[in-house]
């Protein structure tokens, strides 16, 4: 497999000449792991940089060999911008260190910054060697989703050193001198395929090329002609799944064009339809992503035929022109649309191959790395990254990908069900175990229970298993037990009956006595609706019930259980070990906690929602759950099985102190109470994810766990919001608020404030008068503010 493109410039073993073809800066061929290896152990390259370092001899230096960076090959072999093969991209850059007296900083700062453990660049540092003039490079794998430019740009902010903009070119070479400073066991190691098509498709989320560069228009001929064209498409049919403005903005266009939803589906105008809808301008406000996003809403299945992908890409890569003028029409579109895109993020990519055109691309807020001010003055709850955990990504594999956040969101009851006796030291200094639930809240129709079903099943497969054993044996012991007269006589109840996934008609005596044959072991039970679990607490829906069972399923080392006369009934106390998925309505959801909403209930539930599709919206189609998918699930079930006792990942350890450090700076912005309150049980929800997939992951680590956490945090706070925000402030303060999300506040006051100015912005927001001094020593403390005079403040 090519590593890199490089230049040996070998000796003519005639003349001792550089072969002419070598010579050339614009030549570079394809090397192998091997090839570089040899070519940095040279036996000329030592007495070559004598020659330079000591006697001077510049033109010794341009007869070192070369590598390039960025690509693995180029085409014919020329070493320049308009033969890069996007496909070649190696996901490696080359940092250059330019100044003598920052090597040494940089060097030492480089290998830090790569052995720990919380560094986004934990083992990103590959290889480091000194120049021809002992400066130095360091060259660093790009991290998924970075172009080369940002990439170099971030490392050179993390080990404080000059970024050099001289440095991004994707055609540039580095001259090797073999001069070895350091060399991780990554160094010309290749990714697998399903790495590069991580990376590859991270770039596309962004309307980016595959090697990172902006699209453009193909030059007439392609490395691989239509075969290419088709693999590209492919991935770009699931891309941005449809929200209210590109909804808008492609509904506009279908008017235009004169169609109607049924065209697209109609056999026979299919085609044409999505042509015309491109014709009048589409393509112009919808980026190819957010395009593709829409129609799979429409079209369903039949947007993922080869003709329709292909007529998309082509007409994509030869008809749009971001320098052409929009006309009245597409203006009308694109301004009102702006109105709409509260949940879209703009982001300016220049070509410089292209003499530096800016085109526009949006993308969804992603969980993982917009502001909270994005992510909550957004009207829909933040998007999932298309960097996960890899047991993220293989439940979801099948999963529609705008179901995908269910999912994500869904999958950790059933999976936290199988540790035995685990415990996870968190920030406070105690341990917590995998307690989890999810409650889907959603409108009736978009799959809230279909979605999971699958992904359910079959991640409790094994369990079941275990199960219809000791159901068959209970079975067998009740069936001796019943048939035998005399008291004396009649069996002792087996004391390993566990049992662990359990029906969702279950009751409180029931409960009891499956706690008793656990032995420890967390019982599962995934209810359709959950006015089911009402069954669990012992009273009716519409009551006042104080959800007394859900929340000590929350909680560790609570009592639970019963205690009756009778010799055989059941006597219990104990902790109540039940995780549990269910669903229901929004309406429903807050009817059932309209008479809880400050007694703890919410802040314990973990929710997921689902996309409304609007009418008449295709039904989504999932991938094959078939052995294939209980295969790439198997190992991380069977981490989690063997995993038991009491275990302290550091990393999940910081990286809720880091959740919690940038929820707490959010709170004392907004002054949002209710937000504080339930961030603090959240952080424990994330918690408890980062160390399941931790264990799952073979008690390894992986830097995608701390951008899915973050994304989970948000996305269960941005829907406890959403949905009981107005009904908890209500509850705590009996005043009528709006539906919003929280405000900073500081943005919202001048460049220059008094005391009275912040008190009338609390006013306006509903907060009491008397916390504003409070507030304004906060701000002072945490240097956002600086104190011009005893009644007068400066925004930081």
């Amino acid at each position: 497999m090519n590593i890199f493109s490089f230049n040996p410039r070998p000796k003519n073993s005639t003349t001792g000449d550089i072969e002419s073809k070598y010579n050339n800066r614009g030549y570079a061929e394809p090397a192998t792991a091997e090839q570089v290896r040899k070519l940095l152990g040279r036996e000329d390259l030592p007495e070559m940089l004598r020659q330079i370092r000591e006697d001077g001899r510049e033109d010794v230096k341009e007869k070192l060999p070369y590598i390039c960076p960025h690509y693995s090959v180029f085409r014919n072999n020329h070493r320049s911008q308009a033969d890069i093969i996007p496909e070649a991209f190696t996901f490696r850059t080359c940092i250059d260190i330019d100044d003598l007296q920052m090597v040494s900083q940089a060097i030492n700062r480089a290998k830090e910054v790569n052995a720990d453990e919380m560094s986004d660049w934990q083992g990103m540092v590959e290889y480091i060697d000194l120049s021809a003039r002992k400066k130095c490079h360091i060259w660093i794998r790009i991290p998924v989703g970075k172009t080369i430019e940002e990439a170099q740009r971030d490392f050179c902010k993390e080990i404080d050193v000059p970024f050099d903009e001289s440095c991004i070119t994707p055609e540039r070479y580095i001259y090797m001198t073999g001069d070895t400073v350091y060399m991780s066991d990554n160094w010309l190691k290749p990714l697998t395929d399903e790495e590069i098509e991580e990376r590859r498709e991270a770039f596309l989320q962004r309307g980016l090329d595959v090697d990172g560069r902006p699209l453009k228009k193909p030059a007439k001929e392609t490395v691989s002609g239509e075969k290419l064209l088709i693999e590209f498409s492919k991935v770009r049919t699931e891309m941005i799944p449809a929200n209210k403005r590109t909804r808008y903005i492609f509904d506009e266009c279908m008017r235009e064009a004169g169609l109607q939803s049924r065209d697209f589906t109609d056999e026979g105008g299919r085609h044409n339809a999505v042509k015309s809808v491109l014709s009048v301008g589409a393509d112009k406000l919808l980026s190819e992503s957010e395009f593709t996003g829409v129609l799979h809403s429409i079209m369903g299945s039949y947007s993922q035929s080869d003709d329709i992908r292909r007529l998309i890409s082509d007409y994509y890569m030869k008809y749009n022109d971001p320098t052409q003028k929009l006309t009245q029409f597409q203006r009308r579109v694109f301004a009102q649309s702006r109105r709409m895109s509260a949940n879209v993020e703009t982001a300016s990519v220049s070509n410089a191959a292209d003499g530096g055109t800016e085109k526009t691309v949006c993308n969804l807020v992603y969980g993982d790395t917009a502001t909270l001010s994005e992510i909550y003055s957004s009207p829909f709850p933040p998007s999932l990254s298309p960097t996960l955990p890899k047991l993220v990504k293989a439940v979801t594999s099948p999963t529609p990908v705008d179901m995908k956040p269910t999912v994500a969101q869904g999958m950790f009851p059933a999976l936290g069900a199988y540790p035995r006796d685990l415990k996870c030291l968190y920030i406070d200094n105690q341990y917590r175990e995998l307690r989890m639930n999810c409650l889907t809240i959603g409108g009736t129709g978009n799959g809230k229970d279909s979605s999971l079903k699958q992904p359910l099943k079959h991640i409790t497969a094994n369990m079941v298993k275990r199960d219809a054993v000791n159901r068959q044996r209970l079975k067998e012991f009740n069936e001796q037990y019943n048939s035998t007269k005399q008291t004396k006589d009649k069996p002792k109840r087996p004391a390993d009956l566990i049992i662990q996934k359990v029906g969702s008609d279950i009751t409180q005596a029931r409960l009891a006595q499956l706690m008793d044959d656990s032995q420890g072991a967390t019982l599962y039970t995934q209810m359709n609706e959950f006015d089911q679990w009402f069954g669990v607490e012992g009273c009716k829906p519409g009551t006042n019930c104080t959800f007394k069972n859900l929340k000590l399923a929350d909680d560790e080392d609570n009592p639970f259980g019963q205690e009756r006369a009778g010799a055989q009934s059941v006597n219990y106390q104990g902790p109540l070990n039940i995780n549990w998925n269910s669903s229901t309505t929004p309406n429903k959801a807050q009817l059932y906690f309209r008479n809880a909403m400050n007694d703890g209930p919410i802040s314990r539930l973990c929710l997921a929602t689902t996309p409304d599709r609007g009418i008449g919206a295709p039904i989504p189609k999932h991938g094959n759950y078939g052995e294939k998918y209980d295969e790439a699930l198997m190992p991380f079930i069977e981490n989690l099985e063997k995993a038991t006792g009491e275990i302290d990942c550091k990393q999940a350890r910081k990286l809720v102190e880091r959740l919690k450090e940038e929820l707490d700076e959010f709170s004392i912005l907004t002054q949002d109470e209710v937000l504080d309150n339930l961030g603090h049980r959240a952080l424990v929800h994330a918690f408890r994810k980062a160390c399941l997939i931790y264990v799952a992951n073979g008690m390894k680590w992986e830097k995608a766990i701390e951008g899915f956490c973050r994304w989970s945090l948000h996305y269960d706070l941005w829907l406890k919001m959403h949905f009981f925000g107005d009904q908890i402030r209500n509850a705590d303060r009996q005043i009528q608020t709006s539906h919003r999300g929280p405000r900073n506040l500081l943005e919202m006051l001048p460049e220059e404030f008094t005391l009275q100015d912040l008190i009338d912005v609390r006013l306006q927001n509903s907060l009491k008068e008397d916390g504003a001094r409070n507030q304004l020593s906060q701000w002072k403390s945490r240097k956002y503010i600086l104190q011009m005079t005893d009644d007068r403040y400066k925004k930081a």
